[in-house]
Formats: structure tokens, sequence, C-alpha cells
């Protein structure tokens, strides 16, 4: 009984702590899924500024900051990866490939779109279609590494559409939004 009482204390000061911390950080930061057309050095500098905005941090607190959301996104990065492999080992190779099939009728769509909204290059899409076939044959090639590839090709004009779009779409609750987010269609 008296474990079972710790146990939901500590459950109560922990979400307690998650909520204050939130609340430190920013609405922005509390959503990740919202990342715009930043790629993810981007989003961890702008992280990193409005924290220091709010809570005055030195260089050298900001430098400690930056080395662990780095090391958060690459564990993120190694979980997803260890997700694909557990799941892997559950689908029968017939699965495999329709799942795969699905997933180059997605690409091929994004493609698409993209090319329609930003008026690309037939260079730029080729190098493009050469990202997405990378991403979905290669494992180790993780999306935000294929997004900061992908914002590369793009020229300045067609990243401050693809931000503009962003911005726009920062208020609504994407979660539940049926239209998927720029970031979502690089």
């Amino acid at each position: 009984m008296k474990d079972s009482r710790i146990r939901t204390g500590l459950t109560g000061i922990a979400a307690a702590g998650l909520l204050i911390g939130a609340s430190f950080i920013g609405p922005a930061q509390a959503r990740p899924h919202e990342g715009g057309g930043l790629d993810p050095a981007q989003r961890v500098e702008t992280r990193i500024e409005r924290m220091t905005d709010q809570l005055g941090l030195t260089e050298a607190q900001q430098a400690e900051i930056r080395k662990i959301l780095e090391a958060e996104r690459a564990q993120r990065d190694l979980q997803r990866q260890a997700l694909r492999d557990q799941i892997d080992a559950v689908l029968t190779d017939e699965q495999k490939a329709r799942r795969d099939a699905a997933m180059q009728t997605r690409l091929d769509r994004r493609l698409e779109r993209m090319t329609e909204r930003l008026d690309l290059t037939d260079e730029q899409v080729a190098s493009i279609k050469a990202i997405f076939d990378e991403q979905r044959t290669n494992p180790d090639l993780n999306p935000s590494d294929a997004r900061e590839r992908i914002s590369a090709i793009l020229t300045d004009e067609q990243r401050a559409v693809i931000n503009d779009r962003s911005k726009r779409h920062s208020g609504s609750d994407r979660q539940d939004s049926r239209e998927p987010t720029d970031r979502d269609r690089l």
C-alpha cells in the first residue's frame, strides 16, 4: 500500500515537472510535429533562442542544451529504426512488398505536389526523387537528414514558399488536420 502511494506521488511529481518544463519551452516546442519548413539544426537553434530569451541562458548553457537536443534527435532516429526492424520481423515478404508499393505511391504523390507547388525544375525533381528512393531503401537515412538534403536542393524562393505555408498553418492543430503539413510533403 505504501509503495503504491509512493509510486503515485512520484508519477504526479514527474507529470508536474513535464508540465512546468513544457511551459518554459513554449508551445512550438511542446508540439514537435510542428517543425515548419526548418531543418533540424534550425529548429534546435530556434528552440535555444527562445529558451535564451525566456530563461536568460548563458553561452555555456546554450552549448550544453544544444548537445542534449542533438543527442535526443539521434536517439529518436535510433528508436525509429528499431521500431521498423521489429515490424519488419513480423511482416511476411508479401506484406513488405505491399507496404513498399504503398510507400512508393505516397512518395510519388508527394513529389508531384512539390513539383506543382514549388515549380521544380526537371533537375530538382530528379534529385529529390533520388533522395526519396534512397530514403525508401536505406533505413539509415532518417527523415530529418532527407529533409535537410531536399532543402539544400531548393532555391531560397522555394524554401520561402514552404516556410510561408508552414507559418500560416502553425496555429492549427495539425494532428486533427486532414491536410498534410509542408514538412510532411518534403
